[in-house]
């Protein structure tokens, strides 16, 4: 593609289906030998190495005058704000990858050596451990430091309180004001009050048969009707799911989910119906012509 020409939403979907093809071959590398393929992995070989690597970097760091989903250099700072309706990839330069919600804004300088970004909205971060440099995501008044883990923040401009809640490993949170610190484990959540700037430490009240949906899961359709198919999501994930249209609700899957987080799930069935998918808060439209 020329250099000069406009970054069109084509583009960006091309964008979008590599980062997502890259990120199922870290995750099939990393599973135990004999664990039987889920459909995504398989998926994740028709995208050659070789192509997502420089295709990534020539999309996000080399075109100029992208689309809104293109990141934005402004001097050494680069920007990312997810403006779609659904929740999108973001891979860093030191391959830590940021699911970010709707409107989710993440910024970092380039090149990335110091590991911080500011961070607004709801996004999952998995980051890549480096003990030698710790990852540091500023929030408000409010630090997060890690090194090398996996969790969900949440920090929407206006909302009453801040969230920082752990999948893996240890996470320090801090008040940077009143100087504050309090380690995090699995199954807790720090709480921030920035009015009153009150740091606090919570269990992450959940019921058992509940995972949040940047936990793996594993689910087998057989040519399960998708209504079925989005209660057991429902059940499974604790969100709510709905259909644009009642053709899409007929459509039936035959698919083996093995080890996925709710957006894999989503965007595989994006890709196996020709759908898409709305998300706002815990509630989730599907939308397609269906299969009538």
């Amino acid at each position: 593609m020329p250099a000069n020409e406009p970054f069109g939403s084509a583009d960006e979907d091309r964008l979008y289906n590599r980062i997502e093809s890259y990120l199922s071959e870290l995750r099939k590398s990393e599973a135990p030998a004999g664990r039987k393929l889920a459909l995504w992995n398989f998926l994740g070989r028709i995208a050659a190495v070789f192509l997502i690597g420089f295709g990534l970097l020539y999309f996000l760091y080399q075109r100029p005058g992208g689309a809104a989903q293109q990141p934005r250099p402004d001097g050494d700072l680069i920007t990312f704000t997810n403006k779609k309706q659904k929740i999108v990839p973001y891979m860093l330069p030191d391959s830590t990858v940021l699911w970010l919600h709707p409107g989710a804004q993440v910024s970092h300088a380039q090149p990335f050596l110091n590991r911080k970004v500011t961070f607004s909205g709801e996004g999952f971060f998995d980051v890549k451990p480096d003990p030698s440099r710790p990852f540091i995501i500023y929030t408000g008044d409010l630090q997060t430091k890690v090194l090398g883990t996996s969790f969900n923040v949440r920090a929407i401009p206006g909302e009453a309180v801040f969230k920082v809640s752990v999948a893996t490993g240890r996470v320090e949170v801090s008040d940077l004001k009143k100087r504050e610190r309090v380690v995090l484990k699995p199954e807790q959540e720090a709480v921030f009050e920035p009015k009153s700037k009150h740091l606090e430490v919570q269990a992450v009240r959940e019921k058992a048969s509940d995972k949040e949906i940047w936990q793996s899961a594993s689910l087998v359709f057989d040519e399960t009707p998708m209504t079925e198919v989005a209660h057991r999501l429902m059940q499974t994930f604790h969100v709510k799911i709905g259909f644009a249209n009642d053709g899409l609700a007929d459509c039936r899957l035959k698919v083996d989910f093995t080890d996925q987080r709710l957006p894999e799930i989503l965007d595989m069935i994006d890709t196996l119906l020709g759908s898409t998918y709305r998300i706002e808060g815990d509630s989730i439209t599907l939308k397609g012509q269906g299969c009538r």
